[in-house]
């Protein structure tokens, strides 16, 4: 085979570089071009002579930049196709688009001489001041929108040696990571595991809501929590994490929680919650609990009580609306009506978080000793009380009370609550007492077709283990259709039946649908 070079003159534009091959088709000579121009061939051979793989990589690039740009015109919504008057340019050592007057500049200033037109994809050297034609690009324009056999599986053979060569990482950079204890540190673990594995927290982190560098305050919990985001979600680490800037954060937020002693989850999560508050622009003139705080703990886990008083007497209403962060639900009265129940045989010693509900949202007698009232001259009467839900928030925890302190002792309710995968909270809401009350009162019937979407998923579980004062601390959350068991550094892969046996302390549920 025949090979000619052609070098330019002073002054003249670079020639292609010229290959002559008999074809076997025909008698003549056909010329076939081997490079665009002089400085895509030092280009490619400078990377290629460095790195196979480096000009593999560079062949893909300049593949995948192709098949961005060079896309067929699209019809818009009247049926007109819509087509870009003015050219833009990709560049393909870097990735920006131009003007063809920001090209030039572009090329002055970084060098980069090589970018793709964007109506016809043709490739464009800024050195040679003109378009260019190479055989690898052009192959790739031409091909634009179709599936390349490198990308083709359907033969069984290569999907088969594919299907043997891969390898599936469990956890990599996707939140699965155990935490340390640290010295009785599982009740700080848990707690950090649902924030982690909560969608609303994981986009405001990881969307640089909060930002460590520019944060001044020392021993910041923000600041540790977005440390705990980066290594989970920035790097392929199975072991498990020592949360450290956590811990301390935590032991100069609150002196009680400073020691090596065993710690109530529920409280630390109070804690980290109000100490997430101040730290993410949270309301300095106002409690945590205010109704207009913008930071993304009220936006996720703050909701409002509503709490109505009805004297026996005048019937006078007395209305009081509280903000909460989480739902606590006694187990106490629950539990002794099991016992009063041990004797019936068809019924379970289980308790249904349904029935919890009832309880939290049902008319309870007050005595006239615990009641005055305001439109009967300040007079004690007998008065009837009932609480409700009025704003529901998209992260619903509620907590199941299973510790009690008192003067004599303390003690831990074992009693196993049942719970669900998804919750309808609308019966528990002030709309629907209001017009189940409306429906009462006229002996009518709620429309439950006219009831709004308040479904939630079950996202988290604590669970505590063992006695009140030695016992452990381990959750379960749900990472896209699979749960894991978190037991302090281990990651174990769980059922949604082992889940929901779990003999829960917080629950945490998120709602399906955001208005």
């Amino acid at each position: 085979m025949d090979t000619m070079n052609v070098t330019p003159k002073a002054g003249m534009q670079a020639s292609p570089k010229i290959t002559k091959t008999k074809q076997p088709m025909a008698s003549s000579t056909i010329t076939r071009i081997a490079y665009g121009c002089n400085h895509l061939e030092s280009l490619f051979k400078e990377v290629k002579k460095h790195s196979i793989t480096n000009y593999t990589l560079l062949q893909e690039v300049i593949h995948n930049r192709h098949s961005l740009i060079a896309q067929t015109p699209k019809a818009r919504a009247d049926g007109r196709v819509s087509i870009c008057l003015t050219p833009t340019y990709l560049c393909l050592q870097c990735p920006s688009v131009h003007t063809p007057e920001a090209r030039e500049k572009h090329w002055e200033t970084k060098r980069h001489c090589f970018s793709v037109e964007s109506r016809s994809g043709c490739l464009y050297c800024s050195e040679c001041h003109d378009f260019v034609y190479d055989p690898l690009l052009e192959d790739i324009r031409l091909q634009r929108g179709k599936k390349r056999k490198s990308d083709d599986l359907s033969n069984p053979e290569d999907a088969r040696l594919v299907a043997l060569q891969a390898s599936f990482i469990p956890c990599r950079a996707i939140g699965l990571r155990g935490l340390y204890n640290m010295g009785q540190t599982c009740f700080m673990s848990v707690i950090l595991q649902s924030l982690v594995h909560n969608p609303f927290i994981r986009a405001y982190y990881l969307s640089e809501g909060h930002r460590t560098a520019d944060c001044e305050k020392e021993s910041c919990t923000s600041c540790a929590l977005d440390e705990i985001f980066i290594e989970y979600y920035s790097s392929e680490k199975t072991e498990g994490y020592g949360a450290v800037s956590m811990l301390m954060a935590s032991w100069m937020g609150a002196q009680a929680l400073a020691g090596y002693q065993q710690q109530d989850a529920h409280e630390y999560m109070q804690f980290i919650l109000h100490a997430l508050h101040s730290e993410n622009g949270g309301t300095s003139d106002s409690s945590p609990s205010s109704t207009s705080c913008p930071c993304i703990i009220h936006q996720t886990f703050y909701g409002h009580l509503t709490s109505t008083v009805t004297c026996d007497k005048c019937h006078n209403v007395t209305t009081a609306i509280d903000p909460i962060m989480d739902l606590s639900l006694d187990l106490r009265s629950q539990t002794k009506r099991r016992k009063l129940d041990a004797a019936d045989p068809t019924k379970s010693a289980d308790i249904e978080l349904k029935e919890c509900l009832d309880r939290f949202t049902a008319r309870e007698k007050l005595p006239a000793a615990e009641y005055t009232c305001q439109k009967c001259e300040g007079g004690q009467h007998a008065a009837t009380k009932q609480l409700s839900v009025k704003t529901l928030p998209p992260v619903l925890c509620i907590h199941l009370k299973r510790f009690e302190h008192s003067k004599a002792a303390s003690l831990k309710i074992e009693t196993n609550v049942r719970f669900p995968l998804q919750l309808d909270m609308w019966p528990y809401t002030t709309r629907a007492k209001s017009a189940a009350a409306a429906a009462e009162s006229k002996k009518g019937v709620v429309n439950a077709e006219s009831a709004p979407s308040c479904v939630y998923e079950l996202s988290s579980v604590v669970v505590h283990k063992g006695k009140l004062d030695s016992g452990h601390y381990i959750s379960y959350s749900r990472e896209g259709s699979e749960w894991f068991q978190f037991d302090d550094s281990k990651v174990i892969l769980a059922s949604e039946a082992e889940v929901l046996a779990a003999n829960a302390y917080l629950l945490f549920y998120i709602v399906r649908e955001l208005d």
